[in-house]
């Protein structure tokens, strides 16, 4: 029976040391570039879908940076088909638990419907969401969640 119970323990430990999602590759390679993800984000007023692309994951250590698509799903692959947005694109890394966020994220626009986010920096291990903000004259019109353990 005490055997049982140390294995049971032994397997518990083993899941909860996993690598967190944002660290592993969804490409298999070693280079910390990711493939387009379909992140289930929409902006709820204009309808727009927001697909993320890892460029470089952040470690404990060092910055990250990503791509945003903002547009809609193609109706033959859902690929991201890249549209114009009114308004500027912000992205603010947020913990809940403790109500505060990290350093800034730098946003640029490199492509039509394209951001690319720079300066990712999860301070420490826990609960975060990305957000991922519409604004026009510096008020935010509108917002979309993706929540991420680190």
């Amino acid at each position: 029976m005490i055997g049982r119970i140390l294995i049971l323990i032994l397997g518990c430990a083993m899941v909860s040391c996993a690598e967190p999602k944002y660290l592993t590759n969804s490409n298999g390679g070693g280079d910390g570039r990711g493939k387009v993800e379909d992140s289930g984000l929409r902006w709820p007023h204009s309808g727009h879908t927001i697909w993320l692309q890892w460029e470089v994951r952040p470690t404990e250590s060092e910055f990250g940076s990503f791509l945003l698509k903002i547009g809609r799903p193609n109706a033959a692959d859902q690929s991201p088909v890249v549209q114009e947005i009114e308004g500027d694109v912000a992205v603010v890394l947020w913990m809940p638990s403790m109500g505060h966020g990290s350093s800034p994220v730098r946003v640029e626009k490199v492509d039509i419907g394209t951001y690319r986010a720079t300066r990712v920096f999860f301070t420490m291990p826990g609960d975060w969401e990305i957000r991922i903000q519409r604004k026009s004259d510096g008020n935010i019109i509108e917002q979309a969640i993706l929540p991420i353990r680190i």
